[in-house]
């Protein structure tokens, strides 16, 4: 099986092989021009991001982190995660763990303001 990203296409229900572990996996590309959003949110199965371009701070739980090129973040299930800023744009690719029985692999909100897309602020790094 092949997944082409450039074409936005992703792991889904829809085409994953049997045998496939991952309930999901794809890019996604969050800009540094001030006009990305994104929600605070958790997943009820863990899931990975490798960060294969730009720079950034993600949150996970209480805890920020910011990434390059290279990074890998680990986000297990039930902890809220976001991105606060971006300052090169920042090129995703996320893998999601197996969806746990009564699951349903999507964003979840622990309130409802928390389900808005807010600005993704875009900041400016020392290098």
């Amino acid at each position: 099986m092949l997944i082409r990203t450039a074409r936005r296409d992703r792991l889904n229900d829809g085409n994953r092989p049997d045998g496939c572990p991952a309930s999901s996996a794809g890019l996604f590309v969050i800009r540094a021009d001030g006009t990305a959003r994104f929600d605070r949110h958790y997943h009820d199965m863990a899931e990975f991001w490798l960060v294969a371009a730009g720079t950034g701070t993600i949150a996970v739980g209480d805890q920020h982190h910011h990434v390059i090129a290279g990074d890998i973040v680990y986000t297990p299930a039930g902890v809220e995660h976001d991105i606060i800023d971006v300052a090169d744009e920042l090129h995703i690719f996320w893998l999601s763990a197996p969806i746990p029985a009564g699951g349903n692999g999507s964003h979840l909100h622990r309130t409802p303001d928390l389900a808005v897309k807010h600005p993704v602020a875009v900041a400016t790094r020392d290098a």
